[in-house]
């Protein structure tokens, strides 16, 4: 961990601090919030495994994945409300084309290039995810920021380019003095 990286992690995580703090100010803890927590800890778990495999890569990786993402949701949700799922015939289509071709296709780019990256890049840029969440709900959704919320957002941006710019840099000048 370089001190670059570190700066970094430390912005992104003041960023999500600035984001989720009306969550953490709030009387008592929420659900959403231990889920969010065990999410983090099951994420950091998936990193670290999916850099000591070396054995599987690409779809096979992804399929993995998916597949024991779908068994957990299946459980969670089987004890949660029953095994009884609805669907409108006419929303069958979309689900299996976001199922399908977004999340496939995004898991599989995503599985297939962790090997290659260090845990730090993938750790720190994993916090992209609940940002564009964030900038979606603002724009799509209509849902007003607060100015810490855009500060936050704005140091997870940061914090995320510089560990991985500074990074970069550092490694071409490297590779350019090995020359």
């Amino acid at each position: 961990m370089t001190s670059a990286k570190l700066l970094g992690f430390l912005a992104v995580i003041i960023g999500m601090l600035c984001v989720n703090g009306q969550a953490l100010s709030q009387d008592g803890t929420s659900w959403g919030l231990i889920c969010g927590i065990l999410s983090a800890i099951t994420y950091a778990i998936m990193v670290v495994f999916n850099k000591k495999v070396k054995s599987i890569k690409g779809l096979e990786n992804a399929m993995c994945q998916l597949f024991t993402s779908f068994i957990t949701v299946a459980i969670f949700i089987g004890l949660k409300q029953g095994f009884s799922v609805n669907i409108i015939q006419g929303n069958l289509i979309p689900i299996l084309l976001l199922g399908v071709v977004c999340t496939g296709i995004g898991c599989y780019f995503y599985f297939s290039s962790i090997g290659g990256l260090p845990v730090q890049s993938v750790s720190i840029l994993g916090y992209l995810e609940p940002l564009s969440a964030l900038i979606f709900s603002a724009v799509i959704l209509g849902e007003k920021l607060s100015h810490v919320q855009i500060a936050g957002a704005l140091l997870i941006l940061g914090g995320s380019a510089f560990g991985e710019l500074f990074r970069s840099k550092k490694m071409s000048l490297g590779k350019k003095k090995a020359k």
